[in-house]
């Protein structure tokens, strides 16, 4: 009986409730599709539907639908009541029993989505908790990554969805390089530091938060911190 996740298009959720907003419950009592995927659903399973909203590919949690019941053509469940929320900071938390999560590009968002995809226990969890927070707009989780995704780098990329696999210490054109971090006002950088230089972290850590508190500055109602916190090296276990 496992729960699954699948997307509600912009041209349905339009015509059946363009005009909701956040935190508003909308009153989905089915799912109009005969994908394959989702022949995997039993009477026990839950099905969580989401939404792209524009213009920023916003992520939102539609409903949850229970006691489901397939006729062949939709499926029918018990009128939902989970709240319209906006899950877009926690997406990528999200790993499905595949272990890949989400991968999109820019603008390709619902396309990602398209097929059904089978929720872990704890993606569900991550889901509805999100859900029933009361709050219809999910803060990213703390200290926020400020990596972009890099595709092209010779060096693992420390984005937020691929520091988990990037390693402390890696091998890379003949030099060995380890992980580091500059963490200011809640947000955290990491970089990658030729092994050679640890002993010039300090000063390499000091230039980056020079850098960073010019750009940046505390979140709303955050106290603001007089220094940065920089670690030596990431020798944390993953």
């Amino acid at each position: 009986m496992p729960d699954m996740l699948a997307i509600v298009s912009k041209a349905v959720f339009d015509k059946d409730a363009g005009k909701a907003k956040l935190g508003q419950v909308v009153p989905f009592a089915g799912y109009a599709s005969a994908s394959k995927h989702l022949q995997k659903l039993d009477a026990h399973s839950r099905l969580l539907l989401v939404t792209v909203r524009p213009p920023k590919e916003s992520l939102w949690l539609v409903a949850v639908l229970e006691g489901l019941v397939f006729d062949g053509q939709r499926w029918s469940a018990r009128v939902n009541t989970t709240r319209l929320t906006d899950i877009s900071a926690i997406k990528d938390q999200l790993r499905f029993d595949s272990g890949k999560g989400i991968v999109a590009k820019p603008g390709a968002l619902g396309m990602s989505l398209q097929t059904p995809r089978v929720l872990t226990a704890d993606d569900v969890k991550l889901l509805l908790d999100a859900a029933a927070t009361g709050k219809t707009r999910i803060a990213a989780p703390r200290p926020v990554n400020l990596a972009k995704h890099e595709d092209r780098s010779p060096l693992p990329c420390l984005c937020k969805r691929c520091l988990p696999r990037a390693g402390m210490r890696i091998e890379a054109q003949g030099t060995t390089f380890v992980r580091a971090k500059v963490e200011l006002h809640s947000r955290v950088l990491w970089f990658w530091l030729p092994a050679s230089l640890t002993d010039d972290l300090p000063a390499v850590t000091s230039a980056v938060t020079a850098r960073l508190q010019q750009k940046i500055a505390p979140f709303p109602g955050d106290a603001p911190a007089d220094e940065a916190d920089a670690s030596a090296v990431d020798d944390d276990e993953e």
